[in-house]
């Protein structure tokens, strides 16, 4: 008998436990069952005698599974080993064991979970992360028992009920073969009694009295569940008014005291800058000190938001906001780069400074501020102030103000010439577009800005000059250098009087010179300089001062030539010519 057992102890894997230590265990088992039994019956007084007996039975089967299982263990060790056999002693032991804790919690009226512990599931991350989340982990799963454990009861009654149709069709069967034995019994052999041993452990194994106590079970632990059940307007009272209790209370005073360094710290700021050892420096370094600052303060406020939650114990509200700000430090990497950028320019250290001169949109602008955004200024156009992102400057490069310098060729309501021949007044110009209308006709006419730009815009408003090209015949040649300038000037202001003699003079300048000899005339230049209240009658101006001209021609005898073209034709030969050759 030794020998058997310790074969059958070097057979059987390390991790199970002796054949005696098991037998004595559920010897144990059983002195448990009875020994609570009877205690049951004395402590539970007032509960009905049906409910102790139903009690009872289910102990008293649950031993017998016990037994079942340790035996059918027991058979196996006999078996020479394998890893199919090894693997369906695994399987046995496990359900074993899920027994005795049915057994134990059964006899104690303690849930199962006082005797299993929550297992711990080890997550893919490193320690510290895992630390750092199980609060989380843990409000959620919180938040989900009660749905998991419904949703766990509907599972396993669904698999005790089908469980408990293969029990009984399996119990029919091995009593029908039971009930025949009896009617015709074979010859009392070995074998014989093997097979009836057999059989007997097959129907205690499959006993459906067992599965029908267990599911009975299930569905009173679902109907109570659900006998709890709360409409969603009181869940969701309750929510609050426990989150208000606890973490809101928290959050509340934590935002609270973050909101209040941050408001000192910031007036703090204010009062520093005022200083006069930053007054006096330039404006890159009192931004500079000013970024630097802010984001000490930052960091300052959430490490004493997160002390006080560290106070409060409140390690749910803590993993948020760690992995909040980790979720936002990890999404922004890739801008970080450009925030750098950002940053510099805030700071005045970038390509772009306020103050400056800057071309943005084809158009220049003033650099008026950078905090988080830029403020672009151009007092000549109208609306002629733009909010932009920074991201938009950081390719850009500005420049210090010329003084005196234009920020649009135009003005609302000025006369300009284009170069595509068009003129007109400025009506509207904006930052998007320059509408001009048309001295002939009324009609608008509209530009782009950039193409308005593009036109090369002359604005007469401001005083514009004539430059008209005269020619004369030759045949004053004598007279053209000094005589006849001084005359066409004379002549001019006397017919032009009314725009050259009055308290404010429309042409206040007058220059007649010879240009040039050209081919079949003698040209002359007069330049005439008119005041910008004459914008509106540039073509009007032009046709009087080209009139004068030819009045002047006309009464003091002067030819005035058309282009002409001169033919060499060739020599003809006569007869003299021809005899002498």
């Amino acid at each position: 008998m030794t020998t058997l057992t310790n074969l059958s102890t070097k057979r059987r894997p390390p991790r199970f436990i002796a054949k005696w230590q098991k037998q004595a265990l559920t010897l144990f088992l059983a002195g448990i069952y009875c020994f609570l039994s009877a205690g049951i019956c004395l402590a539970a007084e007032d509960e009905a005698p049906g409910d102790q007996e139903k009690i009872r039975r289910h102990l008293f089967l649950i031993t017998k599974k016990s037994l079942v299982l340790q035996r059918e263990i027991d058979e196996l060790l006999k078996k020479p080993t394998s890893k199919k056999i090894t693997a369906r002693i695994e399987e046995l032991q496990a359900q074993r064991d899920n027994v005795d804790l049915d057994f134990e919690s059964m006899a104690t009226r303690l849930p199962l979970e006082s005797f299993t512990g929550k297992k711990k599931v080890k997550l893919d991350w490193v320690q510290e992360i895992e630390d750092l989340t199980k609060p989380l982990l843990t409000a959620i799963r919180n938040f989900t028992e009660k749905p998991r454990k419904i949703d766990e009861l509907n599972g396993k009654i669904e698999d005790l009920e089908a469980q408990l149709l293969l029990h009984q069709e399996a119990s029919k069967n091995i009593s029908a073969i039971l009930e025949g034995l009896k009617e015709e019994p074979p010859p009392k052999t070995k074998e014989e009694k093997i097979y009836r041993t057999h059989l007997s452990l097959l129907l205690d194994k499959y006993d459906p009295e067992l599965v029908q106590l267990n599911l009975e079970k299930a569905r009173g632990n679902l109907k109570k569940l659900l006998g709890t059940d709360e409409s969603v307007i009181e869940t969701a009272t309750q929510t609050i008014k426990e989150f208000f209790r606890t973490r809101g209370r928290n959050l509340l005073i934590t935002i609270l005291i973050f909101t209040g360094f941050w408001l000192v710290l910031s007036r703090l700021r204010k009062w520093i800058l005022t200083r006069k050892f930053l007054t006096k420096r330039t404006s890159s370094i009192g931004k500079l000190f000013s970024a630097a600052y802010n984001f000490v303060v930052v960091l300052f406020c959430l490490l004493i938001g997160l002390t006080c939650l560290y106070f409060f114990n409140d390690w749910l509200l803590i993993t948020l906001i760690i992995m909040g700000l980790f979720l936002v430090m990890w999404t922004s990497r890739q801008w970080i780069p450009k925030f750098l950028e950002e940053i510099k320019l805030i700071v005045d250290l970038g390509t772009v400074r306020e103050g400056q001169r800057l071309i943005w949109g084809g158009v220049p602008w003033l650099v008026k501020e950078i905090r988080l955004q830029a403020i672009l200024v151009n007092e000549r156009l109208e609306g002629g102030e733009i909010i932009l992102p920074l991201h938009m400057l950081v390719d850009l490069h500005s420049r210090p103000v010329v003084e005196n310098e234009p920020w649009f060729p135009t003005k609302p309501h000025d006369w300009v010439l284009l170069g595509d021949d068009i003129y007109g007044r400025v009506e509207y110009q904006t930052m998007e577009q320059v509408v001009i209308n048309l001295k002939e006709g009324g009609a608008l006419k509209y530009y782009s800005t950039e193409d308005f730009l593009a036109q090369n815009p002359v604005n007469i408003s401001n005083g514009f000059e004539y430059s008209i090209e005269f020619g004369l015949d030759y045949e004053v040649q004598p007279r053209i250098c000094d005589e006849i300038p001084k005359l066409f000037e004379k002549e001019i202001k006397r017919h032009l009087k009314h725009h050259f003699e009055c308290d404010s003079p429309n042409f206040h300048e007058l220059e007649v010179v010879l240009d040039n000899a050209g081919a079949s005339a003698l040209i002359l230049v007069i330049e005439v300089y008119v005041h910008g209240r004459c914008d509106h009658l540039y073509d009007e101006c032009r046709r009087e001062i080209q009139t004068t001209l030819v009045r002047i021609c006309n009464e003091h005898g002067l030819g005035i030539p058309f282009d002409q073209l001169t033919v060499h034709l060739p020599r003809q030969i006569t007869g003299e010519e021809k005899n002498s050759s």
